[in-house]
């Protein structure tokens, strides 16, 4: 593949990378295998720092972390949290008046639960999700290539894919 959208810059011998340095040619045979299995329809282990790779089958939300790869971890195939029988619904909605049971909520119990659901919304406004482990991540200024500071995935904030090629070159610095 052509780096930067340069057509003539296609490295056909993968080992002249070796030239970056023992971590940086580590990383890259990392993120390039990564790539492989992501473009396969795999997926990494969500488990902070696991990020084993996975080719769970087809057909069913249960992913397995496998224990010789990984940690173990079970996990739903949709939203990448702990598996659950539930059809995952994202935030779910809130109780209407027909299920409310006559509770009595203190002044500072409720003035606590109103800031903790601001804190909550400024959270899910100014940030945004690693793409591995989950974890929200703030950009507070720079490029878009984001490195998760939980398990040091490196990814782009604008399409929330692991860091490649395209992002790099499309919009670093938009």
């Amino acid at each position: 593949t052509a780096l930067f959208g340069c057509e003539d810059s296609l490295i056909k011998e993968l080992h002249h990378f070796r030239i970056l340095g023992d971590e940086q040619y580590e990383r890259y045979q990392q993120y390039g295998a990564e790539e492989c299995l992501l473009t396969i329809g795999g997926l990494m282990c969500p488990s902070p720092g696991c990020g084993a790779g996975l080719l769970p089958p087809e057909g069913s939300r249960r992913v397995e972390c496998d224990r010789r790869l990984g940690c173990g971890f079970v996990f739903c195939r949709d939203c990448r949290d702990m598996y659950h029988e539930r059809v995952c619904e994202g935030v779910p909605a809130p109780p209407t008046s027909d299920t409310s049971q006559g509770f009595v909520v203190r002044e500072e119990a409720s003035q606590r639960g109103r800031w903790d659901q601001a804190s909550l919304l400024l959270i899910e406004e100014s940030t945004k999700r690693c793409p591995r482990c989950l974890v929200p991540v703030e950009r507070n200024g720079g490029c878009m290539h984001m490195q998760c500071s939980l398990c040091r995935t490196e990814w782009c904030w604008l399409c929330g894919v692991a860091w490649n090629r395209d992002c790099m070159s499309n919009h670093w610095f938009e």
